[in-house]
This record gives structure tokens, sequence and C-alpha cells, in this order.
């Protein structure tokens, strides 16, 4: 492998346009606004959650503990200090970290690049990284520091292995330690320095710059590593690889998978045409190839069996080096400037193309938040009656126990609705706290001695009549869809007795009864229904559907 003879160290006309940082600058502030823009009211998602209650204090066995196999002891350091200086409720922060990251992978792609095929290309290198927003778990979703964090490191150890000199590798050195440190998808980083240093005639004064990472990589692996690699999923790792790689080159362009798979080909029949002739083939060629080829076997060796191939999140990764190879290809030829406009106008085409992608995403995300915020505030609700093992957000984040609530918030502060704002809070955030504390349950039936009391707060009567039966309630449904809805206050309880089985539906602040009955009382037996006092004066609506006489009374 040898050097292109056509690439020159020295600058050219082209790279000493003034505009192209200022571009680049640019592009970069429409990158972060609209990332940040879509981000809005967004809170932690799922795995977050893990380093927020799960990964509290200091010891070795909270920081080199594995997550799905991944050493992620630089993330979460970051991701504690964020706790320590936004807390929960300023979320914002963590967004504008991680689009920060974004933004440094960006720039490192446009060094690298600058210096292969001129400033020009070198922004439209850039400027495909930027506005990829098809990647949009990992420009909104904070958790994904780890695969940003990752990231930043290898590009910039490309960028220091470039310059060959000593203070270069010792910047190589930090960065690899770091993308090993960060996620899985470091490792391929690694076989990237190993051929490039491996191919340097100082490859024995430089071997330190791969060594020491991978000694403290090695050591860790021993002590906590747990491989996440499935020799079962062998056979299908050419198709898998073959996805993602479709996958990325698709979102790079804003086409999709439909028209990423041709360019994935075109991508392939390039490199191998390249292969073709060795003589023009570069260490760099040779190892950012090999480093996406990596990447993209480890993921189908892992995951194949999960069969997420087109998960967002991996186009990330996969795109930045899909650009890197094609820098690499086209090494030594530079964009003429009087193309720069159509070629950056592809890429804001491609960018508003995968704007969407990012705003579904987005989407998705605050829906997630505005369900957190009222399950947590229906939780502060209930208070120290929670069972130990009771999910408030199964979904969004099985990963919330009622204690780790109460001390990630107390600690960093109340993301959760306030009892106050319960009433008025969205039907969707109603409805939440509703299944809160009905699963907890905050009302309870339980059988009776008697049926007495007073007459029942009546809410709603349907296809029944109702009469007196002493100081209580008796309703005889006339027609088949009979319906009589209750007012139980918190506190209070509700005595009845029905000739049949009775359906009962609850809720609280929603407006809305779920499609199935919450409980059934059975036919004959005197139950009491008991709502427990807490912090808020608004009463259950408990409907009923009898299909037979019943009595209720109020106590």
């Amino acid at each position: 492998m040898a050097a292109d003879p056509r690439f020159s160290e020295q600058k050219t006309a082209a790279s000493q346009h003034r505009w192209v940082p200022w571009l680049l600058a640019l592009a970069m502030l429409i990158a972060a606004a609209a990332i940040l823009h879509q981000g809005r009211g967004t809170l932690p998602f799922f795995d977050e959650w893990n380093f927020i209650i799960e990964r509290r204090g200091h010891s070795l066995d909270t920081l080199l503990r594995a997550h799905n196999g991944h050493l992620v002891v630089a993330p979460l350091l970051l991701y504690k200090l964020l706790l320590q200086i936004a807390g929960l409720t300023d979320y914002w922060v963590f967004r504008v970290v991680l689009v920060a990251l974004h933004l440094l992978v960006g720039l490192g792609v446009f060094v690298l690049a600058r210096r292969r095929i001129g400033d020009v290309g070198a922004l439209v290198a850039a400027a495909l990284v930027l506005f990829c927003f098809a990647a949009a778990d990992d420009l909104l979703w904070a958790f994904q520091i780890s695969f940003l964090l990752a990231m930043v490191f290898g590009v910039w150890m490309l960028v220091g292995l470039e310059s060959g000199s000593f203070r270069g590798d010792l910047l190589a050195c930090v960065c690899l330690a770091g993308t090993l440190a960060s996620a899985a998808i470091g490792l391929p980083f690694a076989l990237a320095a190993v051929v490039i240093i491996g191919s340097d005639k100082r490859r024995l004064q430089r071997a330190w710059v791969v060594a020491i990472p991978l000694l403290l990589f090695a050591l860790w692996y021993l002590a906590y590593g747990v491989s996440e690699l499935k020799i079962g999923n062998a056979p299908v790792v050419p198709h898998f690889a073959a996805e993602m790689a479709s996958n990325a080159s698709g979102g790079l362009v804003g086409l999709g998978i439909e028209y990423g798979r041709p360019l994935a080909l075109a991508l392939l029949v390039a490199i191998v045409f390249r292969l073709a002739t060795p003589r023009r083939v570069t260490p760099w060629l040779a190892a950012v190839v090999l480093t996406a080829a990596a990447l993209w076997a480890l993921t189908a060796l892992a995951r194949a069996d999960i069969g997420e191939p087109l998960a967002p999140r991996y186009i990330y990764p996969g795109a930045v080096l899909i650009v890197l190879i094609v820098v690499e290809l086209l090494r030594g030829r530079e964009l003429p400037s009087a193309a720069a406009p159509i070629a950056l106008a592809l890429v804001c085409l491609a960018g508003l193309a995968n704007y969407a992608t990012l705003g579904a995403f987005a989407a998705g995300l605050r829906g997630n938040a505005e369900v957190l915020e009222a399950r947590l505030g229906a939780l502060a609700l209930v208070g120290p009656s929670v069972p130990a093992g009771f999910q408030a957000v199964p979904r969004e984040a099985p990963q919330i126990t009622p204690r780790g609530a109460v001390e990630s918030q107390r600690d960093f502060g109340s993301i959760g609705l306030p009892v106050a704002a319960l009433p008025a809070a969205s039907a969707t955030q109603r409805a939440a706290v509703d299944a809160v504390l009905i699963s907890v349950p905050e009302l309870t039936a339980r059988p009776a001695a008697t049926v007495s009391g007073g007459a029942p707060k009546l809410l709603r009567l349907s296809g029944a009549r109702s009469a007196p039966s002493g100081r209580c309630t008796r309703f005889v449904p006339s027609r088949g869809a009979a319906t009589v809805n209750l007012a139980l206050p918190a506190g209070g309880a509700l005595a009845l007795r029905s000739a049949a089985a009775l359906p009962v539906f609850l809720r609280r602040f929603g407006d809305q009864f779920g499609a199935k009955p919450n409980l059934v009382v059975a036919a004959g037996r005197p139950t009491l229904l008991s709502a427990r006092a807490d912090a808020s004066e608004v009463a259950w609506t408990v409907g009923l559907k009898p299909s037979a006489p019943l009595t209720v009374c109020a106590r």
C-alpha cells in the first residue's frame, strides 16, 4: 500500500477560500439549532435511568460495570457531571452537550478531509455528517452521549495519527482510550490505529499509542467484561451488515434504505475496484474500510438475533465512516469551487429530507416525557405506600423503582407533575396518572359485613332508575346497557351489593374509563370500595354497569 502520488500536502487555491470556515460554522449553527429545537420538551428516557438510579456513587464497580456489554466509564462520568450541574430539571443541558459532541465529529471529519480533497470537498463531507438527521436516536436522546463520545474520540484519534508527531500520537493514544471507554463501537477504531501505525516505518516507536489503551481495555475486560457476541449469529452477519451499511448510506442522502442499498453497492464496487490496484490502496483507506467492516460485523454478531439492523442509532457511526471512506477514495481530487453551490444544495436537501425523521423521533420522546412527568407525579401523590417492586413507568423507564424515583428527584430535582397541576394536565397525562393510582392500588375492594351508610353522590344515570333504599340508593336497570357513575371522595368508601356480577370501572383525573372493568364484584356479596386519602381532594369516579338490581351506600 502506498500513498496516492496525486495527493499533495500543500494547500491548493481551493483550500484557501476564506469563506469555507464561515460556511462550516453556519452549517454547524443550523444543525445545532435544528436538533435543539426538535429536542425541546424531552426528558430522560429508558437506559438513562440506569445511570441516574443504578449507578450512584463512584466505586470501581459503579464506574466499570458493563452496560449491555459496553464499557461506559467515559459517558458515565460525563453524565454524573451533568447531573451535578443541571440536575434532572434542566435536561436541555444534556442535549446541548450531545449536540456539541456531534459538532466535534463534524469538525473532525472536516479536518481529516481538507488535506485529502481540499476545503470545499471537506465542507461537503462535514455537512453530510452534520445534517445526517436520519440518525435521530443519536442526536436527540442524551443517553447516546456514549455513541457520540466514542465517535468524537475515534475521529480525533485519526486526526492525531495523521500528524505523525509525538503530540499527535499522544492525542491519538488518549482518544483511543476514550473511544474504548465510551462504547463497544470504539473497538473498530483500535483496528484502524493498528493498520495506520503498523504501516509506518516507525511502527515500533509508535506502538505505545495502541498498546496502552488496548492493555487498559484488556484489564477491564478480564475483570468486568461481558461478551455480547453470539456465534449463532454468524450465518446472518453478511446480510445484517449489508443492511446496516445500506441504511447508513440512505440516511446520509435523505432517501432511506431503498436508495441506500444501491448506494452501498456502488461504494462496495468502488472499494473492490481500488483494491484491484494495490499501489493505489493507502493505509488510511484500508484502515477506514476495515473499521467500517468491523463495526457492522461485530454489531451483527451481537445483535442479529434481536433483528434490528435498521435501528436509527446505528446510522450515525456507519454514516461517518462511509464519508471517511469516500474521502479516502477521492484522495487527491478536489471539488471545484464552481461545483460547491450545487453540492451543498444537495446536502441541504438531504438534511431537509431527514428533518421529518428527526421530528418524528423527537415527538415520540416528548410523548414519553409527558407520560413520565405524569407517572412520577402520581408516584409522589401515592407516597410511601407504594410497593417496593412497583413499576410506575413500565414502558418508558422500567428501571424506575419507587425508591429510585424518590432519591433521584430529591438529589437532582423533581420532574414529576405537582399534585396541584394534575387536574389541569393534558388528557394523556391525566390518564397516565390514573393508571398508576389504579395499579398501586389507591382504591381497594374487600368484603363488607353490611351495606349501610348514606346516599352516594350520583354523577350520571343511564338505562336505569334509582330510588331510596333506607338511607342508601337502589338502582334497577330498565334496559340492557345500564350505567351508574358515582363520586367516591379520597378517604371515603362505597358499600354495594348487586344481584348479579357487577363490572366496576375507575377513573380519577382522566376523562375516560378503560375498555375493560378494573374489577368485578361478585353477585350477592356485600363489598366495600375504599379510596385512600392523599394530598389531592379530587374524587374518584366509579362507573358501574349493573345488569340486576344494585344497592349502594356512601360511607
